[in-house]
Formats: structure tokens, C-alpha cells, sequence
């Protein structure tokens, strides 16, 4: 066969071994060609995998083993340690009072609507999270020297436990590494034979939760991959293979065996990159300028965007994700990786029906035991593979070379009795079905992702490898509106035919703070020099003779922005301090441009951190020469029927070994071009030839048909479907059509992330984004965002149209509105709508709303007495008229914020988010052939109600009341709840509820119910989508003048203080309804202080000359238990917002945080225990004082248990010098005076009696609950 094309001008003799979940691929790299295997993983014994592979190959391919001149491994087993928890017993050393960072992790929830919802259980339990006395500043400066005698403190504990592994991680230490290093002198003095990971090492980077999660992930695995690589580099030895032995590692480079047991945590994701450098190189060859990779195996699929022949790339990504793929369910993991999407899409995903009727693929796999059901290994769920098998896509005969036998039968039966009886569905329809979804999916996380990093997947080619992606690749490019899409020679093996193409680089990092209007060159030439020294060593061990080339970058962010972009480093900053200073900018300004589309003038950059590589030179790829067209028409092998997506029907087709296949041979669809690794799908409208190097390139020639066109009745054998099946069609169109909805309002919201600059948005997700039919019913919503948001933005929409009925507006048009009581409850919130326009008709309306950080007034705070002193108020109007910009209202908001460039720049960003939604919805319905959007909006309502009206009719009917009091402002409020349950849906009042406050925490209506419907919508059909069909089975009254329906002019900037706490309330009806209990009370209001310093604001002690700042961290106390489950600790309930790391914190504003971590007791007793709160103490870095503004509740009561669950502790706000402060408005802290903030835990469930004894003892162990504590509620047990 035709080799993948010549990189070098001496053949030599190579083995690369990748270990995917299901199957183990092999390549043999010889005399300029490669020979390929594909066996079945073995998890228990990863390495019998591998020598049975090479065993193949080298039957194969005659090879001598003393021939092979180099070893290249790709692995999972990293990643299988995490997922499975399989790693060592290990201890983490942390900085005292900072115990807790790493369960802490963003005190979120991932998903808003799933009470039973998780946070990843840390590697570390906490009693082996063992703190020293010792703290260092972000400058690296010594503020508490380390006390080693709490070092050896620690030594009887590791032994006790018999740990195996530490990770040392202390706050700052990226900064300066004195303190961890001196630890593992001691460590290793006394336990030479002990594990040691510095987090300083692995991961020097600020943020101390990832750093954190790294070195543990690190320490956890390292035992178990040092085993396993050695043990592995024997075995080799043992067979006669004796060459170098390197390591793909995630960021795309091969490493060292002893650098990567050193740091085993860089072979995560390996076999992925190995795949995306193929598609790069392969990219390169074929003068492809913009690929997206696209590598679907048996388990996953990932797609990753290339330019210019270079992935993305990034420094962060999840591992061991637990809940459906979805972002913040996995360990984040801070090391050099090529930047990919991954969804549960392989080919052995497992499909079902829904309770909606809806087909759902993956996350779950069947893996490769016992494997999809064809392949007889006693699976019985189909998966995509079993669909493709049913589809005719795939020969029985040539699966994996001959090497697994599938039937047919067994596929068919799988797939009609889990999707198509449910269904209606009969013959080859219900494996489509399956199809179209996973291949809905794929394409769906492709535009997000694309999205996400400032990119767009038009007009590129596709790249496409892995042993399921060539049956998919056709039509996935059909969704997507792309050409033509390039499969590799050796496609199926794609991973490990990259490793061969791979250099040897290695990256190092470092957190050195600096502001651009400060730049010091001195210092950046110093950081880059220790970079490129130890980054050159790690690269000469496997290289000691080759050529290198090293890449510097600044990760740098506009001040006061959540995220950071990477920015390659021009050769010339260093030497002039101004200039060069300048020069970054300049490279600053221009990455920010290309990946945002604009720059905000007057504002100063900051870099946190500096990264750069060092790698081997490769040589340069040559341009493939197009070869000479074959003269004749290949002649099939055999001829097969499959069912095109597509087309939607069932085709003849010709069957062609690609084996057979000479470069330049062409032909049309359909075809199926078959290899042992896998099957190219050449539907009807493609061309298929054979380039250069032996790469298929299949080519669009004809336009997909739109889904109107498609038929609705098969043809060609597949059997007469009757009107109940062509209504299961229908239906299934309908869920595509559904599911791409949700994609578009996504990519809408993944737009306004990515472009806004208030850190509430970025780094916390306070927003929402929605699409909306012309009656301002919404359809659809992102997953990013708030329930306060996005349901009082559905309510919104109508005001607008009010004000502006659809027939007035045109294209171009963009309103807009931050009145409290037309939007989201208060100033900060701005929401603007956008009709979006199709051949000159209004089809829909496009909806966001984001927090703006000022906005003029008071500042964000309770303390107002009405609406006018909280700032700007901007009743609802033009933002943009026909695409120009409302100049007098822009130029009146800017004069009355304090950032005018920040506020403009989130106006921008709401108004492209939109405009994002727009373009997409308009593509989507040229593609599905929609003349307007009713039918689809009244299919996704209507679904939507019936559903959730199905939910409600399970609740025993009936009117229920519950009331609960809160602290308020200077006075207590009680709010009182009457639930009525009917077959027609859900009655919410407040009627009983205090009046309003003279102070802003008043909430209006729509905020009220957003909050109220939130907390129905947790136990009542959570799994049905949020749209206005499911909210409009949920009818939320409160009394005109109450505190929940506060008239203008009330104040109401700190509304959620109020309004977060309704859920509750609620909570308290439906447990009195439903059969099952529903979770205790929680902590629920956010304990986001606003702490402040500078000139005026500290009352009657002078600020001087210290650094003036304002920030406004998110924080959080207990949530309540669950039913079966105690209450998550320090977790946002009901808003979910991200909490803000300290270091990050330290670093914008001159505060140390001594402690941060868990209040032993302060979770409510009961079966399930509530969620623990926390406590933090803060100081001016300059003993300086400072201000706080305090909006805060449950300081005089507790959040309450049910069931017989006991209360959780209150929260408190004091001085340690014993100064009591209240919950609510604005206190100074003196010069030298230490803040204490402790909020409140989560009430408990049932009787304490009935609790585990097993969890108490853990409780105890873990520190969570005293031992005197546990003796008098749980007594000895």
C-alpha cells in the first residue's frame, strides 16, 4: 500500500501502540510503508493488549524485532486510574486553613435541574489532606516561614495510613516553590521510598483548585503508570526490543520514560492527539488551510479545529467526566493538551427512547466488553455501531480484519426492540434514527466548540479517522455545510499512525503576575531563560543530537476580565522596558482582535502566566502532487444495499476494497470502500479519489436533500411502513430539528461567554440566552446560564413585544432594557432582544441577558432606599436601528458608569450573541427546509406541556402551605407559599408574605417567578426541557406591595437575597405532596461580598496611599440533604454560579485570605446530613482597612431540616477581635482588622437515628462532624 508520505531520507524501522477503551491499534512503520493491527483492549492487563498486538504485527509484517529502531506509546490507563479509581492511596500537604480548595473545587453545581447532581469526589479524602503552618504571597514573598516541625507532624499519619503517594500543594507556590520543595526533603528523608508530587512542578500556575487537582491527579496515577511503563519496557526487552522507548504525551509531543513517570499526568489524552497530528499533517500535505479532525472510535468521538496545520491548543481540560460528557462533572487537570471536544458518540454508544420519545446515544458505552450486541458477546442495548450494522454500512465479514464477528441479526433485533417498537418504527428507519441523532450530536458540539474558541466551522474540510468516524464523515459534512472530507491512509488506526509523525517537545509554565503599564523585562527574560533551560533538558534526553525550536507565550487579559488568551511572544519585548511593553500589546491586541473581534481601547492587560515549548524541528511537509487520473472506472468487489442519511432511503451501491485502490482513481456514489480498520460511506451526491499518499478525499457534488424533500416512505425491500411509523418519522425530524435548536442557542450563549467582559459572566455564567417564537413564547434555552436569568428573561420577551409589536421592527433592529421590572429584577441585568429576518420576514426573536458590574448609583448593594439610587434605569428601547447603533443612548450610559469601556464592551457582546443566534437559526432552517418557524415552535411547546403535565398528574392533587422566616434587612420577613396541585398544572402564591422593605432587596414579579418556577421545575420534571410550554404549566402570584412583588420605585439591586431563597418555600409545599421526601432548606442566598478600598470609602480611618480596588467574589454555604443524599457543602443553590479562587482574588485586589475551608458541625443532622458551610478570613495585604458591602441571610435563622432533620448552623459576620457585624449593609474593617465570614450550612433529612453508622464514623474521620457532636445527635454507634 501507499505510504502516508515521506518524512524522512533513510527509512527507519517504527512501533506505535495506541490503548483506546476498546480496541488496542498497532502500526509498524517499515521500508517507507506501514503495516496495521486492531485488537481488543484488555483494561485488567493493558500490556498483554499491547504484546498481542505486536505478536500480530509481527506476523504480519515478518519484522525482526532488533529492526525496530523506536517504540511510541500511547495509553489510557492514566485515564482508566482516574475514571475507575484505581490509583494509590494518597495524601495532599496544603497550606493551613486551605484544607478544603480541592472538595471546594467552584462551589457550582453543573446542572441546574438535577438535585441528585455531584461534584467529582476529589482523589484526596480529607483526612488525608493534611495542613502545615507555613503561607506565602502572590509575589512569592515569605509572609508565615515554614514551620517543619508540622512537617514531621505528619509523617505518623502517612504511615498509619499506609499511603503510597503525596501531593504538595500550597497557595502561591507557583510563585516561589521554597516551601514544597523543603517538604519533600523532609518526606523523602524519612520515607525514601514515598511518591512526591509538587503541585509547583506539574502545574506552576495560579488558581489553586486546578493546581491542586493536578498534583493530586498526578500523585495518584504516578505509582501505577511507573509500574506499568517499566513493566511494559521489560516486556519489550523481553521480545527482543531494545530501541528507545518514548510517550505521546496530551499536548501532541513525545516525552521520555523517565519524564513521563515523572509526570504521568501528560499522557491523559494521548491516543486523541496522536489522531489530531495526523489530521494536521494530513492537512498540510493536501494544502488544507482550515480542517476541523474528527476521530470517532468505539467510545467517544472528538473533534478538534486546525489551522494553518496547527490544532488549537489549550492548558486546561477534564478528566474521568461522570455525568453525560457535560463540562464541570470531571477533575480538571492544568497540563499541555491539544484542545478537543469530546461527546459520548463511538461506536458503541448506547442508544434509547426517552420519556419524551425522544432517541438519546451515549454517554454510556458498551465498550469492548461485552460490546455492541452484534457482536454476540451477551450486550443486548443497540448502539451506533449495531445501527451502522443494520444500515448495511458495515461488511460482517471484514469488521476489525475478520478479527471480531458481528451479526446482522442480532443488531436488527437490538435495534427494533430498545427504539423501534417504542417508536413505531420498522425495518432500516429505526437504526436511522440512531444515526441521525449521534451524527446531530457530532455536529451540534462542533459549531459550540468552534464557537467557543472565536472560530467558525464554515468553509473547512474535515479530516476524518478512528474506526467509526469514515461511516460517518459524509453525512456529518452534510450538516455542517462543508465539501469535502479527507480519510487517511490507515484511518482506522489514525492515533497511532500520528504518534509516528509527532516530535519530541516538552512545555513548561510558570505564574509570574504583571500588569503591561508595569512591564519588567528584566523579570520576563529571567522567567524565559529558566523555562527554556529545563524544558531543553527534558528534550535532549530523548533528542540528544536534534535540532530544536522553542515558542514562548503570555496568557494575558484585559484587568478585571475572567479568562485569559494565549499570545505568542515576539523576540523583541525584552531590552527597552517601554517598547517593550508596547510590542505585547501590540501581539495582545492583535490575538484579541482575531479572537473577538474587537479591542477596548484605554484599558490595561495583565499576564498571569508564561508558557514556552521546546520541540524537535520536523522536517517541512511537502504539498502532495495531484496524481494522474486512473483511465478506467474501478470494478467493484461485490455490491451491498445501505440506507443514506442523506437521502433518507435505501440504495444499491458498489462494495471496493480501498486496498484495491491506486492513486488517482475515482468514483461516485453510492459506494462502500472497505478496510480491515474500517468503512468509507460514499452516499449518493459525493465523489470519491484516491490522492497521493493514498488519502481518500470525498467531495460534495450534488446539495443534500433539505428534510422536506426526503421521503417519508421507504423504498427498495425495506417494507411498507403505515401511518403510525411515518408518524415515528415525523417525529424523529422533529427531535433533530428540536436538538438543533438547542445547539443554536448554545453556540448564542458560548458567544456572549467568550466576548463579555464582566467576570460574573465569564468566570461565574451569570447569564442567559433563548430563542423565541413571534409570540414571545420561549423555545428554547442555553444550559449556561441562571434560573434568575433565564426564567424571568422568558417573562421579559413579552414586555418587549408590548412595547414593540413584531410588524415594527426590522432587520436590524436590536432593543434593549435593564428596567427591573421589565427584565430580570434589577439594574445590573441587561437584556436585549433581536428579531431575526429570513428573506426579509421576521421568523423568531433572539433573547440575552447578562450582569453588567456597574452601573452607576450606590454600587452593587442593599443600602438604597429606592430604585433612582441604584443607578442608571434604561426603559425599553432601540440599542440599534437598522443596524446602526443609538449614539445618544450609548454616550448617556457611558456617562453615568464608573467603566464605560467595560459596560459598552458587554453591550457589544449581548448584541453579537444575539446576532450569532440569528445567523444560525437562519441556516438551520434553510438546511431543514422550513418556510417559517410555527409548526416547530407549537411541536416543541406543546411536547414540552404534555410532558409536564404528565409529571404533575403524578402529584397527589391538592392546595398545600408552607411558610419560612428570613432575616431581611433590619427586619425579619416571612415568606408564605400556597401550592395548588390539578391536573392542569401548578397555582403558586405568596399571599401572607411581608410587605416591601425600605431597603434593595425588594424583588420584582418576574424575578419571583423565575425563582418559584425553579423550584417546582427540581422535582417535577426536571428532565423536561425549560421552554414555555414546561413554565407554562406553573402560574406564580404574589400580592401587589408585597416584598415579592415590589412596585417602583423600590429598591432591588440585592433582590436575590430574597428571591433565591423562594425555592425553599416551595420546596416546603411539594414535600407535602409528593410520595418521595424533597431536599431540606439550604443556605440558598449568595454570600457575594463586595469589598472595597480606596479614597471616601472606609469611613473614618484613612486609606493613604495603598492600592484602591474593588471586587466581588461569588461564595456559598451548605446546600440542604437530598432524598438518599446528604446536602452538598459550600455549593451555589438555586443560582449555581461559579465561586471566584482565592489566588485570583489576591491577585486583582491586596487581600490575604488566611483560611478558607470547611465549619466542622455546621451541616444539619438528620438520615442525610446537610451541606457544610464555610469559613473565610480576610485581611488588607497592607493591613490597610477596607470596606464591605453585605448582602447576606440566614445569619439569625437557620436553614431548617425536614423529616425529622435537625437545622443547619447560621451564618456569622464578625472581627476576630470579637465585633459582631450584621448580615446586611456596609461595614469598615480597620487598619490591621481581620474579617471573619461564616455562612450558614444545610438543614438535614430525616432522623438523625437512622443514619448510616458507616457515614457517621466517616463524618468523624473526615473532620465533617465532631466526635462529641456525633455522640450526642447520632449517640455510639
Amino acid at each position: 500500500m501507499a505510504p502516508l508520505g515521506s518524512r524522512r531520507l533513510v527509512p527507519e524501522t517504527r512501533l506505535a501502540i495506541d490503548i483506546g477503551g476498546t480496541f488496542t491499534d498497532v502500526v509498524l512503520e517499515m521500508d517507507g510503508r506501514h503495516v496495521t493491527t486492531k485488537v481488543l483492549t484488555t483494561p485488567r492487563a493493558p500490556e498483554q493488549g499491547v504484546m498481542a498486538g505486536f505478536e500480530k504485527i509481527r506476523a504480519l509484517s515478518g519484522v525482526d524485532p532488533g529492526d525496530i529502531r523506536l517504540v511510541i506509546h500511547g495509553t489510557t490507563l492514566a485515564t482508566n486510574a482516574l475514571i475507575e479509581r484505581r490509583g494509590a492511596k494518597t495524601a495532599l500537604v496544603v497550606t493551613s486553613g486551605h484544607r478544603d480548595a480541592l472538595e471546594m473545587a467552584h462551589e457550582n453545581r453543573f446542572e441546574q435541574y438535577d438535585l441528585s447532581v455531584d461534584r467529582p469526589v476529589p482523589l484526596v479524602p480529607r483526612h488525608l489532606r493534611i495542613p502545615v503552618l507555613e503561607r506565602i504571597d502572590i509575589k512569592g514573598d515569605v509572609l508565615v516561614p515554614l514551620d517543619e516541625d508540622s512537617v514531621r507532624a505528619l509523617l505518623d499519619v502517612l504511615v498509619e495510613k499506609e499511603v503510597e503517594s503525596v501531593a504538595v500543594g500550597l497557595l502561591h507556590a507557583y510563585a516561589n516553590p521554597r516551601h514544597e520543595r523543603r517538604i519533600r526533603e523532609l518526606l523523602l528523608k524519612a520515607l525514601p521510598s514515598l511518591s512526591i508530587t509538587l503541585a509547583s512542578e506539574v502545574c506552576p500556575e495560579v488558581r489553586e483548585y486546578e493546581r491542586l487537582s493536578t498534583a493530586c491527579a498526578n500523585a495518584y496515577v504516578q505509582p501505577l503508570m511507573s509500574r506499568y511503563l517499566r513493566s511494559l519496557a521489560r516486556a519489550l526487552r523481553d521480545a527482543d526490543v531494545t530501541c528507545p522507548f518514548l510517550l505521546m504525551t496530551s499536548g501532541g509531543g513525545l516525552t521520555t520514560l523517565e519524564t513521563a513517570t515523572a509526570f504521568p499526568i501528560r499522557l491523559v489524552e494521548s491516543g486523541p492527539a496522536g489522531g489530531v497530528i495526523l489530521a494536521s499533517h494530513v492537512a498540510r500535505q493536501c494544502g488544507l488551510d482550515r480542517v476541523i479532525s474528527f476521530d470517532m472510535g468505539g467510545t467517544t468521538a472528538k473533534l478538534c479545529i486546525v489551522d494553518g496545520g496547527r490544532p488549537l491548543s489549550s492548558r486546561h481540560f477534564e478528566v474521568a467526566r461522570s455525568y453525560r460528557f457535560r463540562r464541570g462533572s470531571g477533575l480538571p487537570v492544568r497540563v499541555p493538551v491539544i484542545e478537543m471536544v469530546e461527546i459520548g458518540a463511538g461506536g458503541g454508544s448506547i442508544a434509547s427512547v426517552d420519556t419524551m420519545s425522544r432517541i438519546t446515544v451515549g454517554p454510556l458505552s458498551a465498550g469492548s466488553e461485552p460490546g455492541p450486541a452484534s457482536y454476540g458477546r451477551g450486550g443486548e442495548q443497540p448502539t451506533v455501531t449495531d445501527a451502522d450494522v443494520a444500515l448495511g454500512r458495515l461488511d460482517p465479514d471484514r469488521f476489525a480484519g475478520g478479527s471480531i464477528s458481528i451479526d446482522p441479526s442480532l443488531a436488527k433485533s437490538a435495534v427494533m426492540t430498545h427504539v423501534g417498537t417504542p417508536l413505531g418504527l420498522e425495518g432500516a428507519f429505526a437504526a436511522h434514527g440512531i444515526s441521525e441523532v449521534v451524527d446531530e450530536n457530532m455536529a451540534n458540539a462542533a459549531r459550540t466548540h468552534a464557537i467557543e474558541w472565536g472560530k467558525s466551522v464554515d468553509g473547512r474540510a474535515m479530516v476524518a479517522f478512528g474506526g467509526s468516524a469514515p461511516i460517518h464523515a459524509a453525512r456529518l459534512i452534510e450538516k455542517l455545510n462543508l465539501d469535502r472530507v479527507v480519510v487517511p491512509n490507515h484511518a482506522g488506526v489514525g492515533s497511532a499512525v500520528g504518534f509516528l509523525l509527532a516530535p519530541i517537545s516538552y512545555e513548561v509554565v510558570r505564574s509570574r503576575y504583571m500588569r503591561l503599564s508595569a512591564f519588567e523585562p528584566r523579570l520576563v527574560e529571567g522567567v524565559l531563560s529558566e523555562m527554556l533551560a529545563e524544558a531543553r533538558t527534558v528534550v535532549e534526553q530523548g533528542a540528544p543530537a536534534a535540532a530544536t525550536v522553542s515558542t514562548a507565550r503570555a496568557f494575558m487579559r484585559y484587568v478585571g476580565q475572567g479568562h485569559e488568551i494565549g499570545v505568542r511572544i515576539p523576540d523583541e519585548i525584552l531590552g527597552d522596558r517601554e517598547a517593550g511593553g508596547a510590542r505585547l500589546r501590540q501581539s495582545f491586541d492583535a490575538a484579541y482582535a482575531e479572537l473577538y473581534g474587537r479591542t477596548i481601547p484605554g484599558l490595561d492587560v495583565e499576564v498571569l502566566s508564561w508558557t514556552l515549548v521546546v520541540s524537535t524541528t520536523m522536517p517541512e511537509v511537502i504539498p502532495l502532487e495531484e496524481p494522474r487520473a486512473a483511465p478506467t472506472t474501478p470494478t467493484p468487489t461485490g455490491t451491498g444495499e445501505f440506507f443514506e442519511g442523506g437521502s433518507g432511503r435505501s440504495v444499491k451501491a458498489g462494495v471496493f476494497s480501498r486496498s484495491d485502490l491506486e492513486p488517482g482513481v475515482s468514483l461516485e456514489g453510492p459506494a462502500l470502500i472497505v478496510e480491515d480498520q474500517t468503512t468509507t460511506v460514499v452516499p449518493t451526491g459525493f465523489a470519491a479519489r484516491v490522492a497521493t499518499g493514498g488519502h481518500l478525499v470525498l467531495t460534495r457534488i450534488a446539495e443534500a436533500a433539505t428534510m422536506s424533500e426526503r421521503p417519508v416512505t421507504p423504498s427498495d425491500g425495506l417494507g411498507h411502513q403505515d401511518a403510525t411509523a411515518s408518524a415515528g418519522l415525523d417525529l424523529l425530524h422533529d427531535q433533530i430539528k428540536w436538538s438543533r435548536l438547542l445547539s443554536v442557542v448554545e453556540e448564542q450563549a458560548q458567544t456572549l461567554v467568550r466576548t463579555a467582559f464582566s467576570t460574573p459572566v465569564r468566570e461565574a455564567g451569570d447569564l442567559s440566552a433563548g430563542v423565541f417564537d413571534l409570540s414571545g413564547r420561549m423555545l428554547a434555552q442555553a444550559i449556561t446560564g441562571t434560573p434568575g436569568h433565564v426564567n424571568a428573561m422568558a417573562e421579559s420577551v413579552g414586555h418587549f413585544l408590548e412595547r414593540f409589536p413584531v410588524a415594527s421592527l426590522e432587520d436590524g433592529d436590536v432593543l434593549i432594557t435593564n428596567d427591573p421590572w421589565k427584565g430580570t429584577g434589577h439594574l445590573n441585568d441587561f437584556t436585549v432582544v433581536t428579531p431575526t429576518f429570513r428573506n426579509g420576514e421576521a421568523v423568531a426573536l433572539f433573547a440575552a441577558t447578562s450582569h453588567i458590574a456597574d452601573v452607576g448609583g450606590r454600587g452593587f448593594g442593599p443600602d438604597a432606599n429606592q430604585v433612582f439610587e441604584e443607578g442608571i434605569r434604561i426603559p425599553i428601547g432601540y440599542l440599534m436601528r437598522k443596524g446602526q447603533v443609538n449614539g445618544t443612548l450609548m454616550e448617556l450610559i457611558r456617562a453615568n458608569v464608573r467603566d464605560p469601556d467595560v459596560a459598552e464592551g458587554d453591550l457589544y457582546s449581548l448584541v453579537a450573541c444575539n446576532r450569532t443566534g440569528c445567523e444560525r437559526l437562519v441556516a438551520m432552517m434553510d438546511e431543514f427546509g422550513l418556510a417559517d418557524f410555527e409548526r416547530l415552535a407549537d411541536f416543541v411547546i406543546e411536547r414540552s406541556r404534555l410532558a409536564m403535565l404528565q409529571r404533575i398528574r403524578e402529584i397527589r392533587p391538592g392546595r398545600y402551605r408552607h411558610q419560612m422566616r428570613i432575616d431581611g434587612y433590619d427586619h425579619e420577613i416571612d415568606l408564605v407559599c400556597t401550592l395548588e396541585v390539578s391536573a392542569d398544572g401548578i397555582e403558586v402564591d405568596f399571599d401572607g408574605t411581608s410587605p416591601i422593605s425600605n431597603r434593595g432587596i425588594n424583588v420584582p414579579l418576574t424575578y419571583t417567578r423565575a425563582y418559584a418556577s425553579f423550584g417546582v421545575r427540581c422535582v417535577v420534571g426536571p428532565e423536561v426541557p425549560n421552554n414555555a410550554g414546561s413554565l407554562g404549566t406553573i402560574h406564580v402570584t404574589a400580592p401587589r406591595g408585597s416584598i415579592l412583588n415590589a412596585q417602583p420605585p423600590s429598591a432591588v439591586s440585592a433582590r436575590h437575597a430574597v428571591g433565591q431563597m423562594l425555592p425553599d418555600v416551595v420546596l416546603g409545599c411539594l414535600g407535602m405532596a409528593l410520595e418521595t421526601p424533597v431536599p431540606a432548606e439550604g443556605a440558598s442566598c449568595l454570600w457575594n461580598p463586595v469589598l472595597m478600598g480606596g479614597a471616601g470609602l472606609t469611613g473614618e480611618h484613612s486609606y493613604g496611599e495603598a492600592e484602591a480596588f474593588v471586587v466581588n467574589p461569588f461564595h456559598t454555604g451548605g446546600t440542604g440533604a437530598r432524598p438518599d443524599k446528604d446536602g452538598l457543602s459550600a455549593t451555589a443553590f438555586p443560582s449555581g454560579v461559579r465561586s471566584t479562587p482565592i489566588e485570583i482574588t489576591e491577585t486583582v485586589a491586596p487581600l490575604v485570605f488566611w483560611r478558607k475551608e470547611y465549619i466542622t458541625d455546621s451541616g444539619g443532622p438528620g438520615q442525610h446530613r446537610g451541606g457544610l458551610g464555610q469559613v473565610m478570613e480576610i485581611t488588607h495585604a497592607d493591613s490597610s482597612p477596607f470596606a464591605i458591602s453585605k448582602m447576606f441571610d440566614r445569619v439569625k435563622n437557620p436553614a431548617r431540616g425536614r423529616d425529622g432533620g435537625g437545622p443547619g448552623a447560621t451564618g456569622r459576620v464578625y472581627l476576630r477581635d470579637g465585633k459582631e457585624l450584621g448580615g446586611m449593609g456596609r461595614d469598615v474593617v480597620p487598619p490591621g482588622g481581620r474579617l471573619v465570614l461564616e455562612t450558614p450550612g444545610g438543614g438535614g433529612l430525616g432522623d438523625p437515628a437512622r443514619r448510616d453508622p458507616a457515614k457517621v464514623r466517616d463524618d468523624v474521620l473526615n473532620g465533617y462532624v465532631s466526635e462529641r457532636a456525633a455522640r450526642k445527635v447520632y449517640g455510639d454507634r
